[in-house]
């Protein structure tokens, strides 16, 4: 048995700052064909997979100066903003233990979500779509 915490996305070499949850999501892209020698059989192929990841986090800042390994909340804003080239960041997809897939992805979705009760808890989701192959690493 795997533990949650022992799965990671990481967005270039850095996970998100108080993350609570990762989600891998894969969906075969599949194209239909019938020709008349199949004899009125539809034939399936799979022509790509649709990979994408959402990570869920507690709301945090980095504090103080330096260099930080994780990203918090401001980086993950600013590189949502990036369009062209710049948007897209490399993509870790672990589980320790088990194999390790990467791949390019851009972030297509960023949510906040704050409540106004004293013991509630600010949150973030992000949206992640690999472009591309998603591979396993050797």
């Amino acid at each position: 048995m795997v533990e949650g915490y022992n799965i990671a996305v990481q967005i270039g070499s850095k996970t998100i700052l108080g993350r609570t949850q990762d989600d891998l999501n894969i969906a075969a892209v599949t194209k239909t064909s019938i020709t008349k020698d199949d004899a009125g059989v539809q034939k399936e192929s799979v022509v790509r997979h649709d990979v994408t990841l959402r990570m869920a986090a507690l709301l945090s800042l980095n504090s103080g100066t330096g260099t930080f390994t994780q990203l918090d909340r401001d980086d993950i804003i600013e590189q949502s903003l990036k369009t062209g080239a710049q948007a897209e960041v490399a993509v870790t997809y672990a589980c320790t233990g088990g194999d390790t897939y990467t791949g390019t992805g851009i972030i297509t979705g960023y949510s906040e979500s704050s409540s106004a009760a004293v013991d509630s808890d600010t949150t973030l989701n992000v949206d992640l779509k690999i472009i591309g192959a998603f591979t396993k690493s050797v």
